[in-house]
């Protein structure tokens, strides 16, 4: 569905490699190919002349897409236009909003919880992740690849749509402070890097253990440029590390109130289909 409404913003073109690292993977080659052909999974056993056969047990090339984050902005707001939908932003939102619409969507991410303080029972503890993104110039051999080391602490790094960059990803070290509860607790030292984009030479980064725990998989990884790094939260539901599970739920707080919480954004269309029943049914 996704696919369908915004598939202007979809984009095949680029690799994507899979490969199960020798040492403290969760699951082996051999279960992962299984996996696989236990559920239709396209792959192709591969092998990418900058990885170090050392280090990984398996690597296949498998059939994914990425979105353009701009294309896809550009479609929302067409989309918006063309409803006639207002749009405020840089607003705070306030209890008023309750009084002056018939229904409200509560889809506020690391602020699910602040609007629904007046049904505290209704609130959920989630796991809030302050996360570094790290933005590099890497050499050509990486140009519209992407690769993800499994099954465990590792890494991945994909390529940065509309640019010849590439963003790295470290399940250890992405992750700069972590709290479980209704709202994040968020060091002072971060709020000026924290949704501010690439921010060049940032004063907090961990940009060297990205590197240091990549060089083993990839040694060609030391010649990475860091062009600057990205910081945002992550918010997902708490005590799953084992399933690293990331739902889309729309709950009815009450006849006016719908919430969303997604941590993935792929499942939008499939939340608003779910939010158009609910209203549908509660008038």
């Amino acid at each position: 569905s996704f696919r369908k409404t915004f598939g202007e913003s979809v984009i095949d073109s680029f690799d994507h490699y899979y490969c199960i690292s020798k040492k403290d993977s969760l699951t082996s080659g051999k279960q992962f190919l299984d996996f696989s052909d236990e559920h239709g999974l396209e792959y192709t056993i591969s092998d990418l002349p900058f990885m170090n056969k050392n280090s990984i047990e398996l690597c296949v090339q498998v059939k994914e897409s990425v979105y353009d984050p701009i294309k896809l902005r550009q479609a929302c707001w067409e989309k918006l236009k063309k409803n006639s939908v207002n749009v405020f932003l840089n607003r705070e939102v306030t209890y008023d909003i309750f009084d002056n619409y018939d229904m409200v969507v509560i889809a506020a991410y690391v602020n699910i919880n602040k609007l629904v303080e007046k049904f505290p029972k209704l609130q959920n503890e989630y796991q809030f992740e302050l996360c570094e993104k790290p933005v590099v110039k890497l050499p050509e051999q990486f140009k519209d690849k992407s690769v993800v080391i499994m099954d465990g602490p590792f890494m991945c790094i994909d390529p940065l749509a509309n640019t010849d960059l590439h963003l790295l990803c470290n399940v250890a070290h992405e992750i700069h402070q972590t709290n479980i509860g209704k709202y994040p607790e968020i060091d002072q030292k971060y709020l000026p890097l924290l949704d501010k984009g690439i921010v060049k030479n940032p004063s907090l980064t961990n940009f060297d253990k990205f590197i240091d725990s990549t060089i083993p998989f990839i040694p060609e990884i030391k010649k990475a440029e860091h062009v600057g790094s990205m910081f945002t939260m992550r918010v997902v539901p708490p005590y799953v590390e084992e399933t690293d599970e990331r739902p889309t739920m729309v709950r009815t707080i009450n006849e006016q109130v719908i919430t969303v919480f997604s941590g993935k954004i792929t499942t939008c269309v499939d939340a608003a289909n779910d939010i158009n029943k609910l209203i549908a049914a509660n008038h």
